[in-house]
């Protein structure tokens, strides 16, 4: 079973929130995408971050082993072809569930994946009246979705074909990627997806997200089933992605 945050959050949205929250599950989201190993401990001033962010790291570790590893897939930079994460192998990808249809495209796995890159765009575009609050993002995301009774959310993403420009203000867009609007419907994402297979664009997919109380967890499903980590490089066999 998923462990979760066991530093307490203020009701209050003018109270502080304590840095021992943040410091867990950053420490979490770095464990639980970093096999197979307990990640080392960042050097910090603040003894409470560190001691959290090490506490969230056991407990993200832990749940890597006993369920499944999460990719880090938009915080470990651009992925290229020929270049692969070296992490890749440790990532299994599931059956997405996604029924194939004629004149859409076929997303036949998912990758469960971590990180609140895709999930402060979500939250922006989704719940923009939604205070921000560093280290809140599943948190948030998640109780917008409850008190809109949404189930789950669709944004298309794809890797931009240029390198970004200045700074945009969108995580997503200012570390290489182009991405959609945020829908509750499977098929206005489908079909915005299909926009999105241009010579613009590389490597389109859909994020997907499910609430997951506090976690920063969503799951990538690539266009065809296929990551930019998977392409082999010159001259080897087709790489495997579990």
């Amino acid at each position: 079973m998923t462990q979760h945050n066991p530093h307490h959050v203020p009701d209050d949205p003018n109270v502080f929130v304590p840095v021992s929250v943040r410091a867990w599950q950053d420490g979490y989201d770095a464990g639980v995408s970093s096999p197979p190993d307990v990640p080392p401990t960042p050097l910090v001033r603040d003894p409470d971050y560190a001691d959290a962010w090490a506490e969230g790291a056991l407990a993200g570790n832990a749940d890597g082993r006993a369920e499944y590893w999460r990719w880090a897939y938009f915080t470990t930079g651009r992925p290229e072809e020929g270049r692969p994460d070296h992490h890749a192998h440790w990532y299994t990808p599931r059956d997405s569930g996604v029924p194939e249809r004629q004149g859409r495209a076929a997303l036949p796995r998912s990758w469960p994946c971590v990180g609140d890159k895709p999930l402060r765009v979500m939250l922006t575009r989704f719940a923009p009246e939604a205070p921000f609050r560093e280290g809140l993002t599943g948190r948030s995301l998640a109780r917008a979705c409850e008190q809109k009774n949404v189930e789950r959310l669709y944004m298309p993403v794809a890797l931009s074909a240029s390198a970004p420009v200045g700074a945009s203000g969108d995580p997503l867009r200012d570390n290489g990627y182009e991405h959609g609007e945020v829908t509750a419907s499977e098929d206005e994402a489908m079909d915005v997806l299909a926009g999105l297979t241009d010579a613009t664009v590389r490597f389109p997919g859909l994020i997907r997200y499910t609430p997951a109380a506090e976690h920063d967890f969503f799951e990538l499903l690539p266009v065809g089933g296929e990551l930019p980590a998977e392409r082999p490089t010159r001259g080897s066999g087709t790489a495997s992605g579990a």
